[in-house]
């Protein structure tokens, strides 16, 4: 299987790897996410714009993960959904949760994609190229010395 992303030209003038997603509403429908690949992030985040959206999917905070990085802890919440890859013959791969949310705009204006989803895949993102992929089998890669 792969799921292609896309080097995308953020507001500061940096291209960045991104993966289109989707993630399921408390009303079943699915909103369309823009998450930036992270290979140091532990955990998958959306930003903050998802929070009203997602709220009511919140877990009690006894059974919420603490998320914390660079700067330290960060408030957020823990929302039970699912996030949805398209795949490349156009069917999607879903991934369950918990996912977090980040309860201020400051602390990231834009969704992460974390190992707890990345680590069911090959993650290949070459800038030289310009090419970004997840790839999980059939799908594989090799590398030529």
């Amino acid at each position: 299987m792969r799921v292609a992303g896309r080097w995308h030209l953020f507001k500061d003038g940096v291209l960045r790897p991104v993966i289109e997603a989707a993630v399921r509403t408390p009303e079943g429908a699915w909103q369309l996410v823009i998450l930036l690949l992270d290979a140091g992030a532990d955990r998958t985040v959306f930003d903050a714009s998802l929070l009203a959206l997602l709220q009511p999917l919140a877990l009690p905070a006894a059974q919420a993960p603490e998320l914390g990085g660079v700067g330290g802890k960060t408030e957020c919440i823990f929302v039970q959904t699912r996030l949805a890859l398209m795949r490349d013959d156009g069917k999607r791969v879903t991934v369950q949760g918990p996912f977090g949310v980040f309860t201020n705009q400051a602390s990231s204006d834009v969704s992460i994609l974390g190992r707890d989803v990345t680590n069911n895949f090959d993650v290949i993102y070459s800038y030289p190229k310009r090419q970004v992929m997840l790839l999980a089998p059939p799908h594989s890669y090799q590398i030529e010395l």
